[in-house]
């Protein structure tokens, strides 16, 4: 089990608050019961790794992970979202399928993380094996996880299929569902079909954003379309 003593043994950089709570544990003459102080240096080693991979520290955030033998779903999450926002997108899935291997059972975060990932590699394969284990594990109904799809599926397939299969069947859409399918669209140079998707999110009254309107916008300038951009002004 990883101890305080090792954690601060090292040279790296540790957030003031992080440290000097080690310090504290290292040298406090409370008894703790040992089934919970284990549970709290995971705690702070998890925190430390996030501010690791916030500083673009990767390697030092891989260390301590080697480091830690008590792991649960956040900290496995936490490498994997850490690798996946430094653009570390293979080393993301390879971590992904340590865990499972590992016999823990990701969440709806770990989910969305390892999607960003397989669209980071556009690795359709990748995501369509995510997605099976999302509807294996019971968590295909999360809000994250079917924006991270719909996200992965716009960027990996041929077409907006599959994306607009998964827009279909999210029950209670946010703005953030409707705009990853308007820009799906857009970015593969499908003007008319972004804006016929915003034209329906206005009909439908569902709740805009300020990036909604903006990639309607674009949307509008790729086409040359003033009667679009009128439209969408009307709404700004």
């Amino acid at each position: 089990m990883m101890g305080s003593r090792k954690v601060l043994s090292r040279t790296h950089f540790l957030p003031s608050i992080v440290h000097e709570s080690l310090l504290s544990a290292q040298t406090s003459n409370i008894q703790l019961k040992p089934r919970f102080f284990p549970k709290g240096l995971s705690l702070l080693a998890t925190d430390v790794i996030k501010s690791y991979f916030e500083r673009g520290s990767v390697e030092e955030a891989h260390i301590l992970f080697d480091e830690m033998s008590d792991r649960d779903v956040v900290t496995w999450t936490a490498m994997i979202s850490g690798y996946t926002s430094c653009n570390q997108y293979h080393r993301a899935w390879t971590m992904f399928c340590e865990m499972v291997k590992a016999g823990v059972e990701p969440n709806a975060f770990t989910m969305s993380s390892i999607l960003k990932a397989c669209k980071g590699m556009k690795a359709l394969s990748c995501g369509t094996l995510v997605h099976g284990l999302s509807i294996k594990i019971g968590i295909k109904g999360s809000l994250y996880v079917n924006n991270a799809l719909m996200d992965m599926y716009a960027t990996c397939c041929n077409s907006m299929d599959n994306a607009c299969m998964v827009f279909e069947n999210i029950n209670a859409k946010n703005a953030v569902s409707w705009t990853t399918l308007i820009t799906g669209y857009t970015h593969r140079g499908d003007a008319y079909g972004g804006l016929g998707v915003f034209r329906r999110m206005l009909l439908e009254e569902a709740e805009l954003s300020p990036f909604s309107f903006s990639i309607a916008v674009r949307a509008c300038a790729s086409i040359g379309s003033d009667i679009w951009g009128r439209q969408v002004w009307l709404y700004i």
